[in-house]
């Protein structure tokens, strides 16, 4: 155990070295010949737990430094030793010294040990005293603030019932219901009424031509005595960016509210408010799904107000209850396209186990051929090497390999995924699909040019339907080059594939569309570019859409790249699309590293 430190002052240097000798086994000591000396090491040293001083010493009485020590330590422990016996000494010692202890010199060892021993329990039951003190002090202000937290959260859930109860009504005829619009108004009646706010709208998203996110008012309830805005223009195709609400898609995108009083939100969306009247606002996301459609608004048209979390929870609820209707819906339209694919898909695996019973029967009369062109590869190595037979052999071999390869990876395409998703490397999928494409590109007289870096990191994917991206890419890029080709006799067909891995910049990172599970910002780039015909803007917007296509009756589903899209997004990848009129094509896939893979 650490030895608690004591100070001892006195004039007569035989007794401080006394003392020093006597208790040095016990404590810590320290000794001063002056007060000023005392004050100097008591500075200096601190932590002293005892001061033991002289009475009459030069410069400085014992009683006169104790009450310096006060100012500096109030809690040390003070004891005065003197050989005089003057009760003025003894008065000063108790008021201005405020001893613990009076001793009259000369002091013995066990007497003296024993008081010491009791001044260090008075230090220690002091400082117990003091941290007691501060935990239940410490302890009441918790307590305190606990029973003011329970009020509030009393007073927070009621209200939230409240709102709540309002919303339930409507909830379960939203669920069963599929034309969700004819008991929107109803519900916005009853928001509004129970939120006791002067408007309620449904906001709903859309794209301008130019590509600007826009919001347009699909829905009001008006309270009795406020102005209606339903056929205001400034509630239709507002725009985020150039009417100054540049913050609130992203911050909606996150599943989180925009509220408060329009006097505390920046200049620009202040302004609007006023111009229609509004003093507060609190607007919720509707989510179908990760994609916000749009939002529920609520618009104190009054005064200002405090928006609860027991309000806010309610109209979350709400909103995501109108959403989950929304998506409902949404499939249900969707169903049809989907049927379609189906069918399309039922099409393909059927070609596809010809195409794998089809390659088992021919495996066998190639392997055949690949030993007898062998066998006489090796016979006329050994007897006539420099004869055009023994060429032709090996060309035999060589291509009878090329097919048996092809017929290998046609058999592997056309197999089932087991929809197991797990850590691969893009380039053998991508190298497997290119394989049915290279020799189909070369008797055509397209230039493929292939720029695949092996060493690129694992994704979490499906290496079966990855193929079936860089198939369904190549496919397009082949008829878009081919068809290019039928009205420019001097055009140069080339298709461009290209596997890399890079650091994406802040912008590209938080314009993925995949989950981002990860931080390292590391990505796989998978691309495909065409110098064929290209499309318009028109065509560009439309292209991934069911049913959507440019080709000929008879050429085309239109499901090629609404379904590769919803493969890409299956394996939570990015799809960028890049072209221009007569120019070409450019379909890029990114791929999100995991931090340990980067």
């Amino acid at each position: 155990m650490q030895k608690l430190k004591l100070l001892y002052v006195d004039d007569e240097k035989a007794n401080l070295t006394n003392f020093r000798l006597a208790f040095k086994r016990h404590y810590d000591i320290f000794t001063a010949a002056s007060g000023a000396e005392a004050l100097e090491t008591f500075s200096k040293e601190g932590d002293f737990v005892i001061v033991v001083s002289d009475q009459r010493m030069p410069g400085m009485t014992g009683v006169e430094l104790l009450e310096e020590i006060i100012e500096i330590a109030p809690d040390v422990i003070r004891i005065i030793l003197t050989a005089y016996t003057d009760v003025a000494d003894i008065i000063d010692s108790i008021n201005l010294g405020k001893i613990y202890q009076y001793v009259v010199k000369p002091w013995k060892e066990d007497e003296m040990l024993g008081l010491l021993a009791k001044a260090s329990d008075m230090y220690r039951l002091v400082q117990e005293n003091r941290r007691l003190l501060v935990d239940l002090d410490s302890k009441n202000r918790e307590l305190e603030e606990d029973i003011v937290k329970r009020k509030q959260i009393q007073t927070i859930l009621l209200k939230r019932d409240m709102c709540l109860g309002a919303v339930s009504d409507i909830a379960r005829r939203l669920i069963v219901c599929k034309g969700w619009q004819d008991f929107i108004d109803e519900l916005l009646a009853r928001l509004g009424m129970v939120m006791a706010v002067g408007r309620a709208h449904v906001f709903q998203h859309h794209l301008a031509d130019d590509g600007d996110l826009l919001v347009s008012q699909k829905f009001e309830w008006v309270a009795e005595g406020v102005a209606s805005v339903k056929k205001d223009p400034g509630y239709q195709n507002i725009s985020f960016k150039k009417d100054g609400f540049q913050r609130w898609p992203e911050i909606l995108c996150r599943g989180e509210c925009i509220h408060g009083n329009v006097a505390d939100f920046p200049v620009t969306e202040k302004e609007w408010f006023i111009r229609h009247d509004t003093y507060s606002v609190a607007n919720t996301p509707i989510m179908t799904g990760e994609k916000c459609w749009g939002f529920l608004a609520f618009q104190d048209c009054l005064s200002e107000r405090e928006w609860p979390a027991a309000e806010l929870d309610a109209l979350h609820t709400a909103a995501s209850f109108i959403g989950a209707v929304i998506l409902a819906e949404e499939m249900e339209t969707s169903l049809a396209a989907q049927q379609a694919q189906l069918a399309h898909a039922g099409r393909l695996t059927a070609m596809g186990e010809m195409a794998s019973g089809m390659g088992h029967e021919m495996h066998q009369p190639l392997t055949v051929i690949t030993l007898g062109a062998e066998t006489c590869r090796d016979y006329f190595k050994k007897h006539d090497p420099h004869s055009p037979v023994a060429d032709a052999a090996e060309d035999i071999r060589v291509h009878a390999r090329k097919i048996a390869n092809l017929i290998t990876n046609m058999r592997s395409f056309s197999r089932v995924s087991s929809g197991e998703m797990k850590k691969i490397s893009l380039f053998w999928p991508l190298c497997e699909a290119l394989t049915f494409f290279r020799e189909q590109f070369r008797l055509v007289g397209i230039e493929l040019v292939e720029n695949l870096t092996e060493g690129v990191p694992p994704v979490l994917s499906d290496a079966q339907k990855f193929e079936q991206i860089v198939v369904n890419f190549l496919s397009n890029a082949r008829y878009a080059v081919e068809k290019r080709a039928e009205n420019d006799s001097g055009y140069q067909k080339r298709i461009k594939v290209s596997l890399i891995v890079r650091q994406a910049t802040e912008d590209e990172w938080a314009g993925f569309a995949f989950k981002k599970a990860q931080t390292c910002g590391q990505i796989v780039v998978f691309a495909v570019r065409d110098n064929g015909i290209g499309m318009s803007e028109e065509v560009r917007k439309k292209c991934l859409e069911p049913f959507f296509t440019t080709k000929e009756v008879g050429q085309g589903t239109g499901l090629g790249l609404s379904v590769t899209h919803g493969i890409i997004r299956e394996l939570n990848m990015h799809l960028a699309i890049d072209s221009r009129e007569g120019e070409g094509s450019s379909f890029t896939v990114f791929v999100p590293v995991a931090d340990e893979d980067a």
